[in-house]
């Protein structure tokens, strides 16, 4: 028997790429590929981080990839994010004027009533170049410059998450977050009594100083999955500790980051950062690879030393896991994960599915 793992890293706006990847995963008919990989690739585990998390969630509760792919087309900004309702008015003029260039459109404030920001008095102070009261007045107290208010709303009006449907699923579904004050990664899951809530996955999306921390039933602050692992294959790992050490495990690891072997002719070719916006993007996108390339060195070294044991006749102490990396070909822009629009999304869908393809074919040419 094999295990069948989907790993879906985090990216905010990037995540239509997921859905591209998923809809390949759910042809029923894979030209040039292998017999036994023919049909739906239907994961037994789901991982996700950050926006992979809302799609994982999605993906376990059973949507289909039809439906998935319906929702990332009809996501806009303003379902995901708007301003946190303590900016002062000045500070919101000033922001949108940043935002308008990067995504296109400016964002309306978050209605108090959905609003996932701290009350303004726990928010920081303004910066002391006014008088304090005049200060709040106009720039306000905030902590961060967006608010995920029109996110969690959206997660049960528009994809239909039900916490009660994803603890019941047959798939396992492990989500990814960090604890503002440790920082220290966590994982929650389906499969363990705290469970999976659309509070925690909301947890698993907040990005620092972007979006607000979320504070937890349990009063625990979390941010974004992806401060400490953006792609965490070490939970995937574990997740089948209990499981006969002969039975393989195909993972399916999606990332919004070029991947290159080391070494690898592709990498020969790479130009340096041509200005400014593409140093940002590479300097993100490097910083979150940095975890998951230390994981999949260690992974494949348990695959030698189970290749050995399993070549001896004996019961490897490590599983065999065949790593299948989908990944873009070219950099994703850094604006792009706060951007939400049917265009760049069908693209993104496009290249997911073609880059799926590409994976499938190499890792199991028929």
């Amino acid at each position: 028997m094999t295990i069948r793992t989907l790993v879906l890293s985090g990216g905010g706006g990037r995540g239509a790429f997921h859905a591209g990847v998923f809809k390949y995963l759910s042809q029923l008919e894979k030209p040039g590929v292998s017999g036994d990989h023919q049909g739906a690739w239907v994961p037994d585990i789901v991982i996700g981080t950050s926006i992979g998390a809302v799609n994982g969630a999605a993906i376990v509760q059973g949507i289909s990839a039809e439906g998935l792919e319906q929702f990332w087309l009809s996501l806009r900004e303003r379902d995901v994010q708007g301003l946190p309702p303590s900016m002062g008015w000045v500070a919101r003029k000033v922001a949108n004027l940043i935002l308008k260039p990067a995504i296109g459109t400016g964002l309306p404030v978050v209605p108090p009533e959905i609003a996932m920001s701290g009350a303004a008095s726990d928010s920081w102070p303004p910066l002391p170049v006014l008088p304090a009261w005049l200060s709040t007045r106009l720039i306000g107290r905030w902590s961060n410059l967006l608010d995920t208010g029109p996110l969690h709303k959206n997660l049960t009006d528009r994809l239909k998450l039900d916490e009660v449907k994803i603890a019941a699923s047959e798939k396992m579904l492990i989500i990814s977050a960090t604890n503002v004050l440790t920082g220290e990664g966590v994982v929650f899951s389906n499969r363990l009594p705290t469970g999976i809530t659309l509070r925690r996955i909301i947890a698993s999306c907040s990005i620092p100083m972007v979006y607000p921390w979320t504070r937890d039933t349990d009063g625990e602050l979390y941010w974004d999955g992806a401060v400490v692992a953006n792609t965490p294959l070490g939970p995937a790992l574990d997740a089948v500790r209990n499981r006969p050490m002969e039975e393989e495990m195909e993972v399916v690891i999606v990332m919004m980051t070029p991947w290159w072997e080391s070494g690898g002719a592709a990498m020969r070719h790479l130009q340096a950062p041509q200005d400014f916006g593409e140093a940002m993007t590479w300097t993100l996108d490097w910083a979150l690879l940095a975890s998951f390339r230390r994981d999949l060195k260690m992974a494949r070294m348990y695959n030698r030393q189970a290749q050995a044991a399993l070549a001896r006749g004996e019961t490897p102490e490590h599983r065999y896991v065949r790593d299948v990396i989908v990944a873009p070909e070219e950099f994703m822009p850094v604006n792009r994960i706060i951007d939400y629009d049917e265009v760049g999304s069908r693209n993104l869908i496009q290249l997911g599915q073609a880059a799926a393809e590409k994976a499938f074919k190499a890792a199991f040419a028929g």
